[in-house]
């Protein structure tokens, strides 16, 4: 998987191709799926290697931060900026990462990723400070790009399948989406925030195929219990 690439997020907005149709639920409004990720990205130097089995590592090789707790007890993780938070068990691992610009190089950027105690699942907040305002076509577009280059099992299009696409009650955008030969599947949450439309979030969980249903079910709760501070 592709570790490091550089691109603005106008830039994404004017190359990418909206086309593919999703699968939505009765109550959301299904959102148009753009399927082609910018053409001109440099293709990163760096290869992250990733087990056929596991699930796809993150952006950058992260800081260690060491567990939330010892034990299975729920406590609620409150992002550094207040923008979002959560409850999660625990003996769930937590890494912290200051990105920079190393997402997109008109942006800053950082992120938080949490860890089952059996690896099978990871939690994943990304939260990057864009220097231009984002709208929403953008935002999905980005949100497509990121999950083609850092989350798919080959590092490019083709591997990430996305089978529904639906607008929020509270205006976030989800992408639910299966990786093809990586044998893990996930729920990618996005959304613009601020006055200006500066600071974008995408919250994504991912899970092996034969994660167990406890930790299905603490995914859920995660997703469930998220709000703004």
């Amino acid at each position: 998987m592709k570790s490091q690439y550089r691109t603005l997020f106008a830039f994404i907005a004017l190359l990418l191709a909206v086309s593919l149709a999703c699968n939505g639920g009765s109550t959301p409004t299904a959102a148009p799926i753009p399927t082609t990720p910018p053409t001109s990205i440099p293709i990163p130097t760096k290869v992250i290697s990733i087990p056929p089995t596991s699930a796809p590592q993150q952006i950058n090789t992260p800081v260690p931060s060491g567990n939330t707790g010892n034990s299975s007890d729920l406590y609620t993780f409150t992002d550094q900026n207040s923008l979002l938070a959560f409850d999660l068990p625990g003996d769930w691992t937590v890494e912290h990462v200051e990105l920079g610009d190393q997402v997109y190089s008109d942006a800053d950027s950082y992120s938080d990723t949490f860890s089952s105690p059996n690896g099978s699942a990871i939690i994943e907040s990304l939260v990057i400070f864009s220097e231009t305002s984002i709208d929403n076509s953008v935002s999905a577009g980005a949100a497509l790009d990121l999950l083609h280059r850092f989350y798919s099992n080959t590092g490019k299009v083709g591997d990430i399948r996305i089978s529904s696409d639906q607008i929020m009650q509270d205006g976030s955008e989800r992408f639910e989406w299966k990786s093809k030969g990586g044998g893990y599947s996930g729920r990618t949450y996005f959304e613009i925030r601020g006055a200006n439309r500066k600071t974008w979030l995408m919250f994504t969980a991912w899970w092996d195929d034969d994660t167990d249903q406890e930790t299905l079910d603490i995914i859920d709760n995660a997703i469930g219990s998220y709000y703004i501070p």
